[in-house]
């Protein structure tokens, strides 16, 4: 493979290739290593990201019990400056051996009046201290908003846990990380990610973390392609300014509108066609079907497309029921519509994807800890849950992503999901619904060409092709010959964007001089 400064020049034979060298050419023997497409992840939060990695929060995740997770926040409730909030994420309540939530009262035996909020590990619950309470105004006397739900004891008290739309009353009170604050975080971040095989991302971020990404370009130093999902809030302006999906360049677009319409398996308030497992309860749209469908009609006619959250069943078949009355309306016009999760799908809906052309985006990552919880919530209605074979088998497109930071946001750890379908103590051994597996070629080109064709960049990414950005990486194992228990051990070796060395320890590109 030949680099002319961003691009691929040319891929064949080596004489061919060597032909084109000039003086000064840059000669790298990679001694038969594996060369792949640089990685998308196609489902990132970068801000939140960045500010996990960066360690400003309780990381809770991978807590067994509610005990320790106490003990994580108890130490960590010194640190907290005066006047300040203690914040975390990842507790999951399906891990704990309790198997119950949690309470504002647990909470107040280890931080005291300093006000705390924890994130779920979905990111749907928040579980907050009395501080917090009392900060955030929330009392016996405070409704449930519209999809929302203030969990309360006997008497009518909060006692601790708010989901989906009740969150807010916590997250406004809650200080915004300050733009240096991010901008520090997300410039540390780029590193990693890029160590990890990461050439892009499509990130499901706010106005804020666009911001720093756009300062961070302007000084040279972002080192990941972005396509920028905006929040449903910018639709309108989007529309009034006539941009489109597609607007932008090779390093940052509008990819669309990012849209919730139900919430998550792990607090039970992903819709579903039917109720949870020992209860009467089939989770929370947050949108009727008929705003919803309204709402597809108009991002399709003005070429915007929409990320729609849909984890349940019900979600699921609204989005594409509304996807559906869409193409009817406007048969000329089919911007890359998406589903992100698609985690359960009924089996009447699964071809329906590739029927309409909407692209699943799902995240194999999440097999790692929702294995157990499907099972447990669902019964024999898991089977269809994460129905990767089945959706592709049905005509879909599948983008691979993490969801990152509810799960790991390195690829490799999405490839083996994909490939083994165990959890994160790696049962069961022989894969949970084995039939749903994927192969290593499928998986990784959800990272590569699905991607950039997700986003309208197959021109310009997405695989190692003449006239192509150079994007790629170099692999300590060969992805696609390596069984998945030992790809655990592989690694980029170096990483490579628009032919500029963004990772390199080893020095393994430095190569000669023709």
């Amino acid at each position: 493979m030949a680099i002319w400064r961003d691009r691929i020049a040319c891929v064949g034979a080596d004489a061919d290739v060597l032909a084109t060298a000039g003086p000064g050419t840059q000669v790298v023997d990679l001694q038969g290593r594996c060369v792949t497409p640089g990685l998308t992840d196609c489902h990132v939060h970068l801000g939140w990201l960045a500010l996990q990695l960066g360690g400003d929060t309780v990381q809770c995740d991978g807590a067994r019990s509610l005990a320790e997770v106490l003990e994580r926040v108890r130490a960590a409730a010194p640190r907290v400056p005066p006047g300040g909030w203690l914040r975390g994420h990842g507790w999951d309540k399906n891990r704990w051996v309790e198997a119950r939530f949690p309470t504002a009262a647990e909470l107040d035996a280890v931080t005291g009046n300093i006000p705390t909020a924890l994130a779920s590990h979905d990111g749907h619950s928040q579980w907050a201290n009395t501080a917090a309470l009392r900060l955030a105004g929330v009392t016996e006397d405070t409704p449930d908003p519209p999809s929302g739900r203030i969990f309360r004891d006997a008497a009518g008290q909060p006692t601790g846990v708010l989901q989906e739309a009740a969150s807010r009353l916590i997250w406004e009170h809650i200080p915004s990380p300050t733009a240096a604050e991010t901008t520090a975080a997300l410039e540390q971040s780029l590193p990693r990610l890029n160590a990890l095989g990461l050439t892009g991302l499509h990130n499901c971020d706010g106005a804020d973390s666009r911001r720093v990404v756009q300062a961070l370009r302007e000084a040279g130093k972002l080192t990941l392609r972005l396509s920028h999902y905006c929040e449903a809030a910018a639709l309108d302006h989007l529309v009034k300014l006539a941009l489109a999906s597609g607007c932008g360049d090779e390093w940052e677009r509008i990819a669309g509108v990012k849209v919730f319409v139900d919430g998550a398996l792990g607090g039970q308030t992903a819709a579903m066609l039917e109720p949870y497992e020992g209860s009467r309860d089939a989770g929370l749209l947050t949108m009727a079907p008929e705003e919803f469908a309204a709402l597809a009609a108009r991002a399709t006619e003005h070429g915007l497309a929409l990320a729609v959250h849909a984890i349940g069943d019900r979600a699921v078949r609204m989005v594409l029921d509304g996807f559906a009355q869409a193409r009817a309306q406007h048969p000329g016009a089919w911007p890359r519509h998406r589903i992100e999760h698609a985690q359960h799908v009924h089996p009447d809906d699964q071809s329906r994807f590739g029927a309409l052309g909407v692209i699943a985006s799902v995240q194999p990552a999440h097999l790692l800890a929702d294995i157990g919880t499907t099972e447990r919530h669902l019964g024999p209605r898991g089977r269809w849950a994460f129905p990767f074979r089945s959706l592709l088998e049905g005509g879909a497109s599948l983008l691979m992503g993490s969801d990152a930071p509810v799960e790991t946001v390195d690829p490799l750890a999405g490839l083996r999901a994909a490939m083994q379908r165990r959890d994160n103590d790696g049962q069961p051994p022989d894969g949970w619904h084995p039939e749903q597996r994927l192969a290593a070629a499928e998986t990784l080109h959800g990272y590569t060409l699905a991607a950039a064709e997700a986003t309208g960049e197959a021109h310009l990414k997405g695989s190692l092709t003449a006239g192509k950005l150079a994007d790629f990486v170099v692999w300590s194992h060969d992805l696609l010959a390596t069984p998945a228990d030992e790809l655990a051990e592989a690694k980029a070796l170096a990483t490579v964007v628009g032919g500029a060395v963004v990772h390199d320890p080893e020095g393994l590109l430095e190569g000669r001089k023709a």
